[in-house]
């Protein structure tokens, strides 16, 4: 029986000739069959037409030197045209008037907390406000039997509760002198931890809890907290939104 011989080649007059009345994406999957085609799928004579009908502009930076391949300009362009948007940032399923914050804060010579709150997170929403950070007159819920002296261990406790008792998260608890800001107030600083899902890691490069306790005048009696969540890579606080989406990763089911 006489073996078949495999076919030959097309003659490479007719691969050039039926080259010419290809489209670009066929084109570029005929350049893979071999190097010879390849060389012949990557004509300038071929992709110059293309490039100029497709991308009349191109036709200015072909003009430059050195100019680019015509096809590889072609592909660059194509590539560009059909980049995606971005898609949209998630919306955090939370919002303040869901949440209940507490603060309880401690010194040594007190048997009761120097300040006990809680905040409905309604309130803070009569105010507008891009960031998540907040200050709140707590003149009324401070003890007014003590002050906070200078180089006094403090402890403070921040949590945030999501209403209906459907979960709590401790934003901050740390014991310690605090930070003093001239004679107006003293404040302190946690990182928290990551949040527990990739959808709510808005801020990759840390996180840090802030609490300030703002003074009177120089009898150091705490009438104002300050409470928000701080960058750690540009110290500037956490946009609200992102910090919805860092809250509702810990208080959501």
């Amino acid at each position: 029986m006489r073996r078949e011989e495999p076919p030959s080649p097309p003659p490479w007059e007719v691969v050039i000739l039926v080259s010419q009345y290809l489209d670009p994406s066929t084109l570029a999957a005929s350049s893979c069959v071999s190097k010879s085609w390849r060389t012949a799928m990557s004509s300038p004579n071929l992709w110059l037409p293309l490039c100029l009908s497709v991308y009349p502009s191109s036709s200015h930076l072909l003009s430059l030197s050195p100019p680019p391949s015509p096809r590889i300009l072609f592909s660059l362009l194509n590539l560009a045209s059909r980049r995606l948007p971005p898609p949209p940032p998630p919306s955090p399923l939370l919002s303040l008037s869901h949440l209940l914050f507490t603060l309880d804060v401690f010194i040594p010579n007190l048997t009761t907390p120097l300040l006990s709150t809680a905040i409905k997170g309604e309130d803070l929403e009569k105010e507008f406000h891009n960031v998540f950070h907040f200050d709140v007159d707590v003149s009324a819920a401070a003890s007014m039997a003590a002050v906070v002296e200078k180089d006094e261990d403090v402890r403070v406790v921040w949590m945030v509760m999501r209403k209906e008792w459907g979960g709590a998260f401790m934003m901050m608890e740390v014991k310690g002198k605090g930070r003093e800001v001239g004679d107006t107030g003293l404040w302190f600083e946690e990182e928290v931890d990551g949040p527990k899902c990739c959808a709510a890691a808005a801020e990759r490069g840390g996180m840090v809890a802030e609490v300030g306790l703002v003074f009177s005048g120089e009898e150091r009696r705490v009438i104002k907290v300050s409470l928000g969540l701080m960058r750690k890579d540009c110290c500037r606080y956490v946009g609200l939104r992102d910090a919805l989406l860092y809250l509702q990763s810990y208080l959501l089911p």
